[in-house]
């Protein structure tokens, strides 16, 4: 659509030049012209003004809707982070918590998306492990924590996730920051547990502190945990929800970002009708120039015009074309 849009336009704008150039307008006509343009410049621009007003409140409304499940899903992100910190803070949870230790203090710029790309070749991940005596199974999950919730021992006495009203919207960049580490939480305390878990998770392993804390947060992230206490396989299954949420969160998120493309367009094609529709041809019927300016200056204005009329047509087309194909895929 878009190629045959620019044939449309191009082969308009040389027809009509074409015609301009061959046929003139006499001069005694050009005055005619000019108020012509003004009125149609005029119905036309009050036309496409009542439709971008009537599409911005419409695109107002479905993001309005749309903010009410990023604020959901959101919510459930926010919720599982602070349940991740607890369990950070817990040793009774990790077997190997000195791990930790070595392993912040050693490896302290290592992050879960250098451990699992491209900046650490399989060797280099076998030989931290293996010549620091840790257990790849504790470092991996705890980078993949560390990844999704930040540091646990920064200002922890004031720290958000032991604030209940704190709510976050995410960027695009921070939900693709959280979506693999989601998976490895699942894969670590429940998928690959028996491989890859024994021996280095607990199973109800939760510092007393938090214990409640746990019990009040679970029923927040889903209702089916209610009355439930800490467990490793309800951790996992938590990830594994949020890995299903984080892409529906971010497509939400790119929804509600930005102006759409159809607004700019619109406006701009608004833009280019009053120009050289209403305000050039005022201008030019407001001073003294020979005929044969006029002609030229009034002729360029109503090409111009045409072809501005002709994309926001063009345009708008491509919408009805795009509105019908969601609404059959709804009725679908």
């Amino acid at each position: 659509m878009k190629h045959k849009k620019k044939i449309i336009l191009l082969t308009s704008g040389l027809f009509l030049a074409f015609l301009f150039l061959k046929f003139p307008a006499p001069a005694d006509r050009i005055i005619n012209i000019q108020n012509y343009l003004i009125t149609v410049g005029g119905i036309i621009s009050a036309f496409v003004i009542s439709y971008l007003s009537a599409k911005i409140f419409n695109i107002r409304a479905e993001r309005e809707n749309r903010q009410i499940e990023i604020d959901k899903y959101s919510d459930t992100i926010t919720n599982f982070r602070r349940l991740i910190f607890y369990i950070m803070k817990s040793r009774e949870f990790w077997v190997h918590y000195d791990n930790i230790a070595v392993l912040r203090k050693k490896y302290s710029d290592v992050t879960y998306e250098m451990y699992h790309s491209q900046q650490f070749s399989y060797e280099q991940v076998i030989a931290i492990n293996k010549d620091n005596g840790l257990s790849s199974s504790t470092v991996d999950l705890y980078l993949a924590m560390f990844a999704i919730y930040g540091n646990p021992d920064l200002q922890i006495g004031s720290s958000w996730s032991l604030d209940k009203s704190a709510s976050f919207n995410y960027t695009i960049e921070e939900l693709i920051k959280f979506y693999e580490p989601s998976n490895a939480i699942w894969y670590y305390l429940d998928g690959r547990f028996a491989k890859h878990g024994i021996g280095d998770f607990t199973d109800t392993g939760i510092n007393p502190l938090w214990a409640k804390h746990v019990e009040d947060l679970l029923p927040k992230i889903n209702t089916k945990y209610k009355g439930k206490g800490f467990h490793r396989t309800i951790i996992a299954e938590i990830g594994s929800e949020c890995y299903e949420i984080i892409p529906k969160l971010i497509s939400l998120t790119k929804r509600n970002t930005g102006v759409p493309n159809i607004l700019i367009k619109s406006f701009y094609s608004l833009l280019a009708i009053m120009g050289f529709g209403v305000v050039l041809p005022i201008i030019v019927q407001s001073i003294s120039i020979c005929n044969s300016l006029n002609i030229f200056l009034t002729l360029s204005c109503v090409l111009a015009t045409v072809l501005a009329i002709t994309t926001f047509l063009l345009d708008f087309l491509d919408f009805l074309n795009e509105d019908v194909h969601i609404i059959k895929n709804k009725q679908n």
